[in-house]
């Protein structure tokens, strides 16, 4: 079961994941604006909500 587990991994690996949130944040920082599936647009506004 999934309980608990509330974020998508994009069939990734971890560090694959981190560094794709990464630079997301970094173009959006940027260019205050970036193209990306929904998915990803998910994750990296829960990933930046953290920061």
């Amino acid at each position: 079961m999934r309980h608990g587990k509330k974020l998508n991994k994009l069939s990734r690996t971890s560090a694959h994941r981190k560094s794709l949130m990464s630079n997301l944040a970094c173009e959006l920082i940027a260019h205050k604006r970036i193209t990306t599936t929904l998915a990803k647009l998910k994750r990296s506004a829960f990933t930046l909500s953290l920061c």
